[in-house]
């Protein structure tokens, strides 16, 4: 299994014609490919923010910057307003493919690598998160370890964004690293990526919940070519929505838990058993529960140990353990405690519940649901109504919750409202109660 940290990938030698990826149906190779870095890295002399669209340029640009000793910021979305809302000059695809010139490559020591990344904050302000090419490269080095033997055999497909930790890490530094072809293609759309699987033969696919729970009902999975493995993270992956990839794949998706902070903390592959739901830490990881339920990192990813996460989870005795959901989740309705979690859990145990959201709301509503309905629950809705449907949930719910912490208001639709990265988006939710009652 082949890999070079990325640190060393100017110095170590590699085939000139050996593929870097595909973009648009041509072939990019790794003498093309080093050539734009130079010519790219010999016209920088300062930060920049990467707001190439392109994941290749963007790759490259990164790469230039960094054996420039330049730090690269990336915004939370390309977005213009989220590009100009950081200071420096934004690099543009434009800019990439019009460098000319060349220079020496070779990168400063990985921990002068110098990486921020903003995400969207809950305040709405992008929060900002600095990471090194030296914490970069030890999550590589996991990855390798557990499945670089899959990746040794496979192109990388994905319907991720390249901009954000995940798709940064799993289709741009890991195929570059262990010197496997990417397709630069996002393909959120199952018939695009049966196309692309059919070009580029044996394949890693790296998704989203959002796009695995969808992409069933767009196109049947026996209809697909089969991935060699499935990556999927921004969110707990459906335990029907699994079994359904584990019935036409013989194997489940992998998920990856983290976050832009921590980094990849723990992952699972849910096999039908009774034990499903454990996540298993990443190598070189350490986990504890605070005295709050808390879960705490020790982890080479981060700059300080005791990490805590505002993650509530209950660990198993042999190393493993279980998510209870967000302990920022939690309100407060009429001197009451509530898990939003908790109770999106209890609603999803309903024959009628595919996926749910609860929604604080203002007095005197106090709180909402957004349901997604399985089929059953879609027959319910056209027999009964939205508001008898919505009751019969209620009653489902109350054994488990006083009455003042159940739903007020239910709205049903068809999917949950997510960003590119599959996240589901709070704003959109609460818009869903502005239209009247």
């Amino acid at each position: 299994m082949s890999f070079v940290p990325i640190a060393e990938v100017f110095v170590r030698p590699r085939e000139a014609g050996s593929v870097v990826g595909w973009r648009a149906g041509e072939t990019v190779t790794w003498a093309a490919f080093r050539a734009r870095v130079a010519a790219l890295a010999s016209r920088l002399d300062s930060d920049a923010v990467l707001a190439c669209e392109k994941p290749l340029n963007f790759l490259a640009a990164l790469l230039a910057l960094w054996s420039r000793g330049r730090q690269a910021l990336v915004p939370p979305s390309l977005q213009p307003a989220a590009v100009s809302a950081i200071a420096g000059r934004a690099l543009r695809d434009g800019d990439v493919e019009a460098a000319t010139g060349s220079s020496e490559l070779a990168l400063p020591p990985a921990a002068q690598c110098r990486l921020a990344l903003y995400t969207s904050g809950s305040s709405g302000a992008p929060k900002r998160v600095d990471k090194t090419l030296a914490q970069l490269d030890r999550e590589l080095e996991n990855l390798h370890a557990l499945w670089g033997d899959v990746l040794a055999r496979s192109a990388v497909l994905a319907t991720v964004p390249h901009h954000h930790i995940y798709g940064l890490l799993f289709r741009l530094l890991w195929p570059l690293a262990a010197a496997r072809p990417a397709d630069e293609a996002t393909s959120v759309d199952p018939v695009e990526l049966r196309a692309a699987a059919a070009q580029r033969g044996r394949h890693v696919l790296v998704s989203t919940p959002a796009h695995l729970d969808r992409f069933p009902g767009l196109l049947a999975l026996s209809q697909w070519h089969r991935p060699e493995m499935i990556f999927s993270s921004g969110g707990p992956l459906a335990a029907p929505t699994a079994a359904l990839y584990r019935g036409a794949f013989g194997a489940a998706p992998v998920e990856v838990f983290g976050s832009t902070e921590t980094g990849g903390v723990a992952w699972r592959r849910r096999d039908g058993a009774a034990d499903e739901e454990a996540w298993r830490p990443f190598p070189g990881i350490a986990v504890s529960v605070d005295e709050e339920g808390a879960l705490v990192l020790d982890s080479a990813y981060l700059p300080s140990r005791d990490w805590r996460m505002d993650d509530a989870a209950t660990l198993l005795g042999d190393g493993r353990f279980v998510l209870r959901g967000r302990l920022d989740r939690v309100v407060k309705i009429e001197g009451k405690r509530l898990s939003l979690p908790e109770l999106e859990q209890r609603l999803q145990s309903h024959e009628w519940v595919e996926a749910a959201c609860a929604v604080p709301l203002p007095a005197p509503l106090r709180l909402g649901a957004v349901v997604v309905p399985t089929r059953e629950g879609a027959a319910a809705l056209q027999r009964l109504g939205a508001r008898a449907t919505g009751e019969a949930l209620r009653r489902h719910l109350a054994p488990a919750f006083d009455a003042t912490l159940l739903p007020k208001r239910f709205r049903f639709v068809a999917a949950l409202p997510v960003s590119e990265r599959g996240k589901v988006v709070p704003q959109a939710l609460a818009k869903l109660f502005t239209r009247g009652a």
